[in-house]
């Protein structure tokens, strides 16, 4: 994703998580805002191996790097993917 700020609502957020998910009853986007602050957004499946969450108002509050890491919980299995980063800007 490229040129993310402050405020912006509509984009789609999509975490490969490289097996199989689409049996999953939770699926969650585990964030680490720059701030150390941490938030959990509710995901859906997309495909069969990701996870997709789109911004909505009030979503992307803080600039900096964030983490982001896909959770997934299915029968027989629960756990995490990797981590990944996302460049949150400032608008002008």
């Amino acid at each position: 994703m490229d040129n993310l700020f402050i405020g912006d609502t509509g984009t789609q957020i999509i975490l490969d998580c490289g097996i199989n998910i689409s049996s999953a009853t939770i699926l969650h986007i585990l964030c680490r805002k720059p701030d150390g602050s941490k938030v959990t957004w509710s995901g859906v499946l997309e495909g069969t191996n990701t996870i997709k969450y789109t911004v909505g108002t009030g979503d992307l509050d803080v600039a900096g790097v964030w983490k982001l890491q896909a959770y997934g919980d299915m029968p027989g299995w629960k756990g995490y993917g990797d981590v990944a980063s996302l460049l949150v800007n400032r608008p002008l």
